[in-house]
């Protein structure tokens, strides 16, 4: 049955090609037309191919019709409606995001350790898979060069697709290509969880690669992502991670984003 949600946008994952020449990402965020926010998971959604006036940016409220996935069994997973995307109104920082902080603490967090037991014997309705983590300490960011094959494939697809778009699409309208990022960016850290050995866990927001395309042509490039990923996201800040697993492999959780808000009390208490 197709229903109506309202969710504020938390997550706005990396875009992927899949097999069929789609390329789509996976949005994640707080329910808010409930008894209190609840995690809700949007795939597929094809960001770029939307019209301007259903795009969104984090922190947004969006209003989108949904059904649930056939094959999917993560409690939190939804199939968004193409051509229902309404945007609202957004969260800002003021009062030291005090609106965004009252909305991620109602969310509540747990620890890494926790929530990968808990999928171990995969995903149900009751199986949380997505989740906010603190880490004990700052994460520390790894960058490695993905595999040869892997890539090679990825570029096919991207290539195929880039072929398919000039074949039926308006050349002054047609889309950047899909791009294929050949780095891996992994977060290692440990949870809050009582002898926690530790946790490495790939990145996929879309933000930290974007980031890399702004600073990938100068020579000290990791220093730089280094800086932001490591330090500017963490020093001085609150700061927690935004989590969520596969759904073949619901043990495996990846790092969906990170927020970041200032340290310090909220400034003034906003009703969602």
């Amino acid at each position: 049955m197709d229903e109506r949600l309202k969710i504020v946008v938390l997550v706005k994952a990396a875009p992927v090609m899949t097999s069929q020449l789609e390329e789509t990402m996976c949005v994640a965020g707080a329910r808010t037309d409930s008894d209190g926010p609840q995690w809700i998971r949007l795939h597929p959604v094809p960001f770029r191919d939307l019209d301007d006036d259903s795009k969104f940016v984090k922190y947004q409220e969006v209003s989108v019709g949904v059904r649930r996935p056939r094959s999917d069994r993560r409690p939190e997973s939804w199939r968004p409606i193409y051509g229902t995307i309404v945007p609202g109104a957004s969260m800002g920082t003021d009062n030291g995001w005090a609106q965004r902080r009252q909305l991620i603490r109602r969310l509540g967090e747990t620890t890494m350790c926790d929530l990968v037991e808990a999928n171990r014997s995969g995903s149900g309705p009751d199986t949380p898979s997505l989740a906010i983590v603190r880490p004990l300490e700052p994460p520390k960011l790894k960058i490695t060069q993905r595999d040869e094959e892997q890539l090679r494939k990825w570029r096919s697809r991207a290539a195929a697709a880039a072929s398919r778009q000039s074949l039926f699409e308006n050349p002054n309208e047609r889309k950047a290509e899909f791009e294929v990022v050949p780095w891996r960016f992994q977060y290692e850290f440990r949870c809050l969880a009582p002898g926690c050995n530790s946790h490495t866990q790939t990145i996929v927001d879309w933000e930290a690669f974007a980031l890399w395309r702004n600073v990938r042509r100068q020579p000290d490039w990791r220093d730089k992502m280094r800086q932001k990923l490591e330090e500017g996201l963490w020093h001085n800040r609150d700061s927690v991670l935004f989590v969520g697993n596969q759904e073949q492999r619901p043990w495996g959780f990846l790092v969906l984003g990170v927020f970041w808000p200032p340290l310090g009390p909220v400034q003034g208490v906003l009703d969602l």
